[in-house]
């Protein structure tokens, strides 16, 4: 065996997912939405080997052959060649929306090019990151950023707002499903609910009103397929909370400048199937040469 590098592969949230319209060339749905980085993580070991093989194993989850750990590899594969041991533990709740695939394809890619120097081999990371999946470039860096479009257009900003952050899973929602009952219920194809120049300004300026700007394009249709949604938003909402889904669900995040109150609801709810506590990270990847 050859060189190895270990990873911490960060979740996201969105604080905010608005939906414009779709690509033409694509038929992607088209966003701008503000994602931060949490600190729930995957671990991913990456290995090389002698010979051209790709050995994806999860240790702790029964994920099929096509993840985005694999689907990362096989596009260096392609430009460079080269074959890995691939090893994924699940930190990041699966179905959660928290990105935890993403995280593991972005691992697979800065495992990589610590281990190659990509670029210098003619590798584009930014091009490779959008053909494995259009979080992949945010989970890359990590912390905060504005992203639109289907994921190529990114503007990182600092996060000066301290805040808390509890979750509960209220139900898996398949991605697709998600953004078909979107299509039915807004012919326009589009539906903005957060004002993103206003939340980045704020969150910019340590403004803890920031987490009242919440919002999501997907949480109609995510509460049409898992009404446990709204119960759960109803429920963290009860206890001073502001709530959004994040990403197509099907974890509802409660979001706290107060710690405080953020403490009183971890107390109340902190025996619930399903419940999580975040915080804030300020990358997305961290790694070590073994």
């Amino acid at each position: 065996m050859g060189q190895s590098v270990r990873l911490r592969a960060f979740a996201k949230a969105n604080l905010s997912l608005n939906i414009t319209g779709k690509n033409k060339d694509s038929g992607l749905h088209e966003l701008d939405s503000v994602m931060l980085s949490l600190d729930a993580f995957d671990t991913v070991t990456v290995t090389e080997r002698s010979d051209d093989k790709i050995n994806v194993r999860f240790v702790n989850a029964d994920i099929g052959e096509d993840n985005t750990a694999a689907k990362a590899a096989r596009a260096v594969q392609a430009a460079i060649g080269g074959g890995w041991n691939i090893a994924v533990e699940k930190g990041i709740p699966i179905g959660a929306g928290l990105g935890g695939s993403s995280a593991d394809g972005a691992a697979v890619l800065r495992a990589l090019d610590v281990i190659y120097k990509l670029p210098a081999r003619g590798v584009d990371m930014r091009k490779v990151a959008l053909s494995v999946g259009s979080d992949v470039p945010f989970m890359l860096t990590g912390g905060l950023a504005r992203v639109r479009g289907t994921g190529e257009d990114l503007f990182f900003i600092e996060n000066k707002a301290e805040l808390f952050i509890v979750g509960l899973m209220s139900g898996e929602v398949s991605t697709a499903r998600a953004y078909a009952e979107f299509d039915r219920l807004h012919e326009s194809g589009a539906f903005c609910p957060t004002d993103n120049d206003k939340l980045c300004e704020l969150l910019l300026s340590g403004d803890p009103a920031a987490v009242e700007l919440a919002g999501n394009a997907l949480y109609a249709p995510a509460c049409e397929l898992a009404p446990q949604i709204q119960k759960n938003a109803e429920l963290l909402k009860s206890h001073g909370a502001a709530v959004n889904l994040t990403g197509s669900g099907g974890m509802v995040l409660g979001y706290f400048t107060d710690i405080q109150k953020f403490a009183a609801c971890a107390r109340a709810l902190g025996g619930m199937q399903g419940f999580y506590v975040f915080a804030p990270t300020r990358t997305g990847i961290l790694h070590e040469r073994l």
